[in-house]
């Protein structure tokens, strides 16, 4: 069976040869299973932040929904009570019209004004 001493040397080489193969199979085995293991992570972290997006875009949407509600409502509202000051202030004017003079009736005027203009700010900031 062995003739000479290469005979068992390329027996041992053979040998070898045919368990670095099967250490490099099972290597390669196990890289895939890492990949494989690596990629169904990141799909899984995809798919969450895809579901946290999704999550805080509907937030943000009904925040913004309810954000025009308000200032349609504080507009309003401002609206309303600058047109009553405005009314009030202009019965009152016109009942003691008789008593005021041209200058008086400007300062209420601006006064009003003003008090339109700051109520339309503290409508707008809420």
């Amino acid at each position: 069976m062995f003739e000479t001493s290469k005979d068992i040397l390329y027996i041992v080489i053979a040998f070898c040869v045919l368990w670095v193969t099967v250490f490099l199979c099972w290597m390669f085995y196990y890289v895939a299973q890492l990949l494989r293991s690596a990629n169904q992570i990141v799909e899984e972290f995809r798919v969450r932040l895809q579901t946290l997006t999704d999550a805080i875009n509907g937030i943000r949407n009904k925040v913004e929904i309810m954000h025009n509600l308000f200032t349609v409502a504080t507009s309003g509202v401002g609206g309303l009570v600058k047109r009553a000051v405005t009314k009030k202030a202009k019965e009152w004017v016109d009942k003691g019209s008789d008593n005021f003079n041209e200058v008086a009736k400007d300062a209420v005027d601006r006064a009003v004004k003003a008090t339109a203009k700051k109520m339309k700010k503290v409508s707008k900031r809420s």
